[in-house]
């Protein structure tokens, strides 16, 4: 039996917008080969939402919108969950518009809820919409604006009571920019750099000596720790504190000398017959001394020593007649 061409082109035809059909379904958020389970969801506004939005569960991509319709003064969208999602859906579940991102668009959001029985099939779910970032930045507009108002007032005041102050640091950047404009075009800075660069050169110069000197010096301090001498001079302070120990109780000639009151005082005694000796013999030295030179008495002596005071007048008082002089015929 023969398939006439007219049955062909019809029974293709039919395939054809079947196919057709299922791909237009398909866009628009429904997967003919799942089954699935429609809620419903009223809003005042859904602007940015549209037919085929995306709708999620806990970061779960669980359905799409299908429909949006317009009764009045709301707006009934139909929503479409895949059978296998359906029995995490609870009575009390919210469907939450909210940003799809920052290149706009909107998605609804659904959060489950804590009911312990399930929301069936064709119910109509709690609406929530998320203002999302922007929203927040219109809410809060209002208050942010507040307080940046507050807080340049409060920069413009600090500013109007430091006025002065601030002209003053303003006048101190002044002139130390120009002190610093001085010393560059002085050439200062480029000596300082010489300089600089020459101490570095001279270090690296001598870097073999500096390695040698703290080589010496590191065995120097090793010698010094192997010596022991940390612990000589220990018993060293511990003797010579002993021997202070033993002057101060008394004992030997020095601590008998320091520590006896009667020596003490018959030398200060001494002493101080002696000064009053020294000081009669000043005053009466032939008193003590009875030396005749050449068998002369003591009138004879005192006559010589009488001429030679006399002479010595003499020529003191010529040597103020020549100086007299010299003044008046300097004069």
């Amino acid at each position: 039996m023969k398939i006439r061409r007219e049955l062909k082109v019809g029974v293709f035809a039919v395939i054809v917008i079947l196919v057709s059909w299922w791909g237009i379904k398909w866009l628009q958020g429904h997967n003919l080969l799942k089954t699935s389970a429609t809620y419903y969801a009223r809003y005042d506004d859904v602007t940015g939402l549209m037919e085929s939005s995306r709708v999620w569960m806990r970061g779960v991509d669980v359905g799409s919108v299908t429909d949006i319709e317009l009764l009045g003064d709301e707006v009934l969208v139909e929503i479409v969950i895949q059978s296998q999602y359906a029995d995490m859906i609870k009575s009390d579940a919210v469907a939450q518009i909210g940003s799809a991102g920052l290149m706009g668009g909107q998605q609804i959001s659904i959060i489950q809820g804590v009911a312990e029985d399930v929301l069936p099939h064709g119910a109509t779910m709690q609406s929530r919409v998320d203002g999302g970032l922007f929203g927040m930045l219109a809410d809060k507009g209002s208050s942010i604006f507040d307080g940046l108002n507050q807080t340049l007032d409060g920069v413009n005041g600090i500013i109007g009571d430091n006025s002065a102050n601030i002209a003053q640091l303003v006048a101190n950047l002044e002139s130390m920019t120009a002190a610093i404009d001085k010393v560059l075009a002085a050439g200062e800075l480029n000596a300082i750099v010489g300089d600089l660069h020459t101490f570095s050169s001279a270090l690296a110069e001598n870097t073999g000596r500096i390695e040698s000197m703290l080589a010496n010096l590191e065995g120097f301090t090793g010698d010094v720790a192997d010596a022991d001498i940390v612990a000589k001079l220990d018993a060293t302070v511990n003797s010579l504190n002993a021997v202070i120990a033993g002057i101060d109780s008394g004992e030997g000639s020095v601590g008998k000398l320091l520590n006896d009151n009667s020596l003490y005082e018959s030398l200060n005694t001494a002493s101080e017959n002696l000064a009053l000796l020294l000081e009669d013999l000043k005053a009466n030295p032939m008193r003590y001394v009875h030396i005749s030179v050449f068998g002369k008495s003591e009138e004879q002596i005192a006559a010589k020593q009488a001429k030679q005071e006399a002479k010595a007048a003499k020529r003191a008082a010529k040597e103020e007649v020549k100086q007299a002089r010299r003044a008046a015929k300097n004069e």
